[in-house]
């Protein structure tokens, strides 16, 4: 198997028995979905999770090898995942489906957000709220990107960037209508903060001012 590329065999048996056989000896069961039909599939198990553990997510296109042991003849095709099955307590993957993508039609992939900049709205006190975290984009497998960089240095506090308004890689669009917002700036400025707390000292020196008063009022008497 060639750095980043996955390694498989068509397998003939199925169901649950047989799968157990398979992970006894190290293998895991897998299906590859997509225009070549469901294909049945076995892999080595850790080979396959120190492969996966290297990407970047669920949207990442990787090549995965097909050997036919029955024909002698092996493909290979650019697929993502669609689903891993672990074990509930062991470091152990049990199951994955993957998805071929058809090379020439566009597909709708969700896609990380790496927010790049420094905002001078969280320089003035605000926070910088991740709204959502990935996005949907529309484009050719063959051109899906790792992520989407979003760029927080012109927002202001109040401010917000629409993920309409997201710089997208050239041959890559947005997978959605809609036109939420992606990042915004929240909170208070820093001078609204000073402007509370000399507020609250003042109205704290009011109040010592009239305890002193009273304080003084009763020695008079006494």
């Amino acid at each position: 198997m060639t750095q980043n590329q996955l390694s498989a065999s068509i397998r003939s048996k199925k169901g649950k028995s047989a799968n157990q056989k398979l992970r006894q000896a190290g293998n895991i069961p897998a299906v590859l979905y997509g225009p070549r039909g469901n294909i049945l599939l076995e892999m080595g198990e850790e080979s396959t999770r120190h492969l996966l553990e290297k990407m970047s997510g669920m949207h990442e296109l990787v090549p995965i090898n097909v050997t036919d042991s029955a024909s002698g003849e092996s493909w290979t095709a650019q697929v993502m995942l669609r689903e891993i099955q672990k074990h509930p307590y062991q470091h152990q993957i049990t199951h994955i489906d993957f998805w071929e993508l058809p090379e020439a039609k566009p597909q709708i992939v969700r896609i990380p957000i790496h927010v790049i900049g420094e905002s001078p709205g969280v320089k003035g006190g605000g926070v910088l709220q991740m709204v959502v975290r990935e996005m949907p984009v529309s484009c050719l497998p063959a051109d899906i990107p790792s992520f989407v960089e979003v760029d927080s240095s012109s927002l202001e506090l109040g401010d917000s960037i629409r993920i309409q308004d997201v710089k997208l890689p050239e041959n890559v669009t947005v997978g959605t209508d809609e036109n939420f917002a992606v990042i915004s700036i929240v909170g208070r400025a820093k001078e609204e903060e000073e402007l509370i707390v000399d507020a609250a000292e003042a109205v704290e020196g009011e109040e010592a001012g009239s305890e002193d008063s009273v304080k003084d009022e009763k020695t008079e008497e006494e």
